[in-house]
């Protein structure tokens, strides 16, 4: 397993045991408590939901698998839709495109992981992308749109043997309140969107330049002053987090309220081996690369039913921070857009 670049005490590690969260409790987000309301989409529109925001009041989203929220023919296994307004009175609506590509079933077609608005810039990464004359579907491809994503344009080159399931950092409103010139993406550290992966990587890019591979830097570590340092190599690539129960399908947000990334990920219970699962954690840090603390870690989140691709849409963030609604699928009556209310209490920094 690759060294964090991150100082982290052993005995800390030890006390939190191999089957517990990773981290140590947050020292800023205190209770994270969930609605006992699920908010459903009544027919099975499709899965995953990528998400981004546009505008006041439109974010993007992407599903597979699925007939969309007016019932298409055929069903897609990459589709979109635009979501307008908040929950609960959200209304979604489908649009075609010409990356729509028809069903194939699990890892057998494209899916999107990753969608981000940056500057009237509609960017998506796909998942399950076979190269041509290949039989291998474990790749992520790059994709770029000028009209909200009504028409694409594809990169020629791909990620093969990790960011295997790519998202973007999500910040405001057509990428308002981003830290810096660059866009973040994010990724389980494998090539297979359906394995867990100890580990989670980062890479960085100029946002003016997101389709130039040669301009791609990756998370090498920390050095020895607390910076982060990156590299053009992706060879050098060192993980931000890692879980000994592994990661899979995750998403990170800039809560502008809080000052905090918010990260979610799957893990597997102790002892399974299943390719999905109920259990779910959500982390926070000051920054993308850490150090990462404990929101909520649990083995079976969901009960008996799977779920996966849980995010945090910044749309739905509550200026202070404290409200966010947590967008998800799965597995039977969860295999469609499903929305959970997460309120926050949050320690109050004492004033001098």
């Amino acid at each position: 397993m690759w060294s964090h670049g991150i100082p982290i005490i052993l005995g800390a590690l030890q006390a939190l045991g191999a089957d517990g969260p990773p981290y140590p409790p947050s020292p800023m987000i205190l209770k994270l408590t969930w609605s006992p309301e699920v908010l459903k989409h009544p027919r099975r529109p499709g899965d995953n939901w990528p998400i981004t925001w546009v505008d006041d009041d439109l974010q993007i989203t992407a599903y597979g698998d699925g007939d969309g929220f007016s019932g298409r023919t055929p069903e897609l296994s990459l589709g979109f839709a635009r979501i307008h307004g908040d929950p609960p009175h959200h209304r979604a609506e489908d649009y075609a495109s010409d990356a729509d590509t028809t069903k194939g079933g699990g890892s057998s077609a494209i899916k999107a992981s990753g969608l981000l608005m940056v500057e009237g810039a509609l960017y998506l990464f796909v998942r399950n992308y076979k190269p041509r004359g290949s039989n291998d579907y474990t790749n992520s491809r790059l994709a770029w749109s000028k009209d909200r994503g009504a028409h694409w344009s594809w990169a020629d080159w791909h990620f093969a043997d990790t960011f295997g399931c790519p998202r973007f950092i999500q910040f405001g409103k057509d990428y308002e309140g981003a830290r810096d010139a660059f866009v973040y993406v994010v990724s389980q550290a494998n090539d297979d969107a359906y394995a867990f992966s100890p580990d989670i990587v980062l890479a960085r890019v100029p946002k003016d330049r997101v389709p130039d591979r040669s301009r791609y830097e990756f998370f090498a570590g920390l050095d020895p002053k607390g910076d982060p340092s990156w590299s053009p190599d992706i060879e050098k690539r060192r993980p931000i987090f890692t879980d000994p129960n592994g990661t899979q399908r995750i998403s990170m947000t800039y809560n502008a309220g809080l000052k905090r990334y918010i990260l979610t990920a799957s893990h597997l219970p102790p002892g399974s081996k299943e390719t999905h699962s109920p259990a779910f954690g959500v982390f926070d840090a000051p920054d993308p690369w850490g150090p990462w603390t404990t929101v909520h870690y649990s083995h079976d989140w969901s009960g008996q039913v799977r779920t996966i691709h849980h995010k945090f849409p910044t749309k739905w963030m509550s200026p202070d921070g404290r409200t966010m609604w947590l967008l998800y699928s799965g597995e039977g009556s969860f295999d469609t857009f499903c929305l959970k209310k997460a309120t926050l209490d949050v320690r109050v920094a004492r004033s001098r």
